[in-house]
């Protein structure tokens, strides 16, 4: 059973991925149908505000007591909440909002409890050594578990309908819990022997940070990673009108180009040889993912636009991917939780003040956003690193 423990795993995660790809198609769908675009903007509202907000929650939980249980309540929770939305369409019309937006919440707890378990027993049963090959490798599947998730619950919907849709998906979620136990047998005590409280657990989260320079620098990473996909995802469709002239032809092209070129590019990185070599070159990929937002914003031609898009698309799928296995690899076990819970912050963080630049700055066009974003994103990295090497000179000291 040994030697199936990592395909589990990766089979595992991308039904998980593949979970959220529905969760990304189904509850939309219903809410536009339910209360048409503003409800659709609550419900996505609810699960982004409920991901920050119980990420300590979830990150402390996940620290204080057994992986595999945590996961199989996080999955748990997760199928409940896919559940909630089967009622749509029977119960009184002022609670189906309601029941929305509790789905979202559940949801939203649910994949954070999820997340960080199994990223400390990925980290139970895959050496130090070979996590950032395992973890590029694993970003791959998730990433079709996501585009797998979003065709079939769409396919599902205009076959069987809202409600016969939301409990095959939730029964699709608990079916994955016999997968989990059969991978879990050398993760199960991997946990803090410190029972700590949320708040002296927070503390102490707190601590290991500012003793371990290089699991900081990990975290913002991470951040840092998503930052680049969001910024993408706010400006493509202003820069492909204003700046290339384009429709949403051209857009959709750029997007599906980007999406293959960068799974390509991880199945290429991810081969044990090559994915051996980006050890240590994480924050290069990433000031290099953060200077293709520069080029791309300067170019007007579209077919250049293509060829320099399909390029970034490689980088920020690499980066992300990356510094995940970046952050497996250094940070200690018994803090995995917390740190993933850090890194959620952050990544919000950095989500909202992207997500307000238009409206911070309206006279910006989208060209520029990119090119001052593009410098951000560098000088961070850049910083970021100078500042990792001279903490851990000085503590060697």
């Amino acid at each position: 059973m040994k030697d199936l423990e990592r395909p589990l795993f990766i089979a595992l995660s991308s039904a998980s991925f593949f979970i959220v790809g529905v969760g990304i198609v189904l509850p939309g769908w219903i809410a536009f149908h339910v209360g048409g675009s503003g409800l659709v903007g609550l419900v996505l509202l609810s699960s982004s505000v409920a991901g920050l907000l119980l990420a300590p929650v979830a990150g402390h939980l996940t620290d204080r007591h057994d992986r595999a249980q945590v996961a199989a309540v996080g999955q748990t929770i997760r199928a409940f909440g896919l559940a909630l939305l089967a009622p749509m369409g029977f119960v009184a019309e002022s609670l189906s909002p309601v029941l929305l937006i509790t789905s979202s919440v559940l949801g939203a707890f649910g994949f954070a409890l999820l997340s960080g378990s199994l990223s400390g027993i990925l980290q139970a049963i895959v050496p130090e050594a070979q996590r950032m090959g395992f973890a590029l490798r694993l970003s791959l599947f998730n990433q079709l578990g996501i585009a797998v998730g979003t065709g079939v619950a769409g396919l599902a919907i205009d076959r069987l309908g809202s409600l016969t849709s939301a409990l095959t998906f939730a029964a699709a979620a608990l079916a994955c819990l016999p997968v989990l136990k059969l991978i879990t047998a050398q993760a199960r005590h991997i946990r803090s022997s410190q029972r700590l409280s949320l708040l002296p657990a927070s503390r102490q989260a707190l601590s290991y940070f500012l003793s371990s320079p290089q699991a900081l620098s990990a975290a913002v990473t991470v951040g840092l990673a998503f930052a680049v996909i969001q910024i993408t995802n706010l400006l493509l469709p202003g820069f492909v009108i204003r700046s290339l002239g384009g429709d949403s032809g051209l857009f959709g092209f750029l997007e599906m180009a980007a999406a293959i070129t960068g799974m390509v590019a991880l199945a290429v990185v991810s081969f044990p040889s090559i994915a051996k070599r980006l050890q240590g070159l994480t924050p290069a990929i990433q000031a290099t993912a953060g200077a293709s937002l520069f080029l791309f914003s300067l170019t007007r031609d579209r077919a250049v636009a293509i060829v320099l898009y399909c390029m970034a698309g490689m980088l920020w799928n690499v980066s992300r991917a990356a510094a995940n296995g970046h952050l497996l690899t250094v940070v200690d076990s018994r803090m995995i939780g917390r740190v993933q819970a850090f890194t959620t912050l952050l990544t919000g963080g950095f989500g909202l003040a992207i997500y307000l630049l238009p409206t911070i700055v309206p006279e910006a066009s989208e060209a520029t956003l990119y090119r001052a974003c593009g410098v951000f994103i560098v000088v961070c990295v850049v910083g970021l690193s100078f500042w990792t090497k001279v903490r851990q000179r000085l503590r060697k000291s």
